[in-house]
């Protein structure tokens, strides 16, 4: 007689990738998910009119930035968040902007940090700019140290220019330490107007679930908080501008799969009848009993980090 018995564990993979809830507590983590914004359907800027004029919009600290200059061109400066405003995602910004009489580019693109505005504006420092708006910060990118030496680049090399510097949303205890950073070089620099975004965005309909990216409403809700932040130009003729950093293919995160195989363990046993001796045919039959017992378990963890 035979008996076979296998007992099998079940083959587990888990994937795991950094996505706007996702995040790691460490400085360098780049966010994943900045980088959803609205599809080619997205409408104009004419969006949810009940919340943009029903919400209680908070002072800037500094002046507003048309009191302090006598031209009209603004080049305003971000990553997915602001990209959402793009002439290629709807042109929120534009649309409310430009009849005020702004002639803007929206320079913004998915996945980036601090060190996409020294980008930009080594490209574009000299086309004339009156004025900026810097919404940087959702990706750290690196030291928090190194953040605050990048921002502040940023304003010196547009001085004397004014510049409204945007908070993020406080949607991980690291952005406490990077909307420090943010105060820190507006209060540090005359020319630095600050956008308290972070209270803005603590407004019920502003925000994603992943508090991060604005809904349609609160992306009405960020264009007119820097509408009012940059005041009406004296100088008329509004245009929408084009861009010229539109690539939106960066994969920003951390992108960190973790593999675990449990292959199957199996026991065999084989039982045969007792051993049989005859004098007639010498005919002996031997049944041993055999066990195999095999356990692989493969666990490979392994993580990609991927710094804009």
């Amino acid at each position: 007689m035979r008996a076979s018995t296998i007992r099998v564990l079940a083959l587990v993979i888990v994937l795991g990738a950094c996505s706007s809830g996702g995040f790691g507590g460490s400085s360098g983590d780049t966010l994943g998910g900045v980088g959803n914004i609205p599809g080619n359907g997205f409408s104009d800027g004419g969006l949810a009119t009940d919340l943009v004029n029903t919400i209680e919009y908070p002072e800037v600290d500094g002046p507003v930035l048309a009191e302090k200059i006598q031209g009209n061109r603004i080049i305003i400066i971000g990553d997915s968040i602001l990209a959402g405003t793009a002439s290629r995602y709807g042109g929120a910004m534009c649309s409310k902007l430009v009849p005020m009489g702004w002639r803007v580019a929206v320079e913004a693109e998915t996945g980036q940090s601090i060190n996409f505005g020294r980008k930009v504006l080594k490209a574009r420092i000299y086309d004339g700019w009156d004025a900026a708006v810097i919404f940087l910060g959702s990706n750290v990118g690196g030291r928090i140290s190194d953040f605050r030496t990048d921002l502040i680049a940023i304003v010196k090399s547009l001085a004397p220019r004014p510049t409204l510097l945007v908070t993020t949303s406080a949607f991980r205890d690291i952005q406490d330490e990077v909307n420090a950073e943010i105060r820190s070089v507006a209060a540090d620099n005359k020319s630095v107007t600050l956008l308290n975004w972070e209270e803005i965005s603590t407004t019920n309909g502003v925000l994603n679930k992943d508090r991060i990216h604005p809904t349609n409403a609160g992306r009405a809700v960020l264009v007119e908080a820097i509408s009012r932040a940059i005041g009406t130009p004296e100088t008329k003729g509004g245009k929408c501008l084009d861009s010229q950093f539109v690539d939106d293919s960066l994969e920003p995160g951390v992108i960190a799969p973790t593999t675990t195989l449990m292959t199957t363990e199996t026991t065999t046993t084989l039982m045969t009848t007792e051993p049989t001796v005859t004098d007639v045919a010498s005919t002996t039959t031997v049944a041993p009993t055999t066990t195999v017992a095999s356990t692989t378990t493969v666990a490979s963890t392994t993580t990609l980090t991927k710094t804009p």
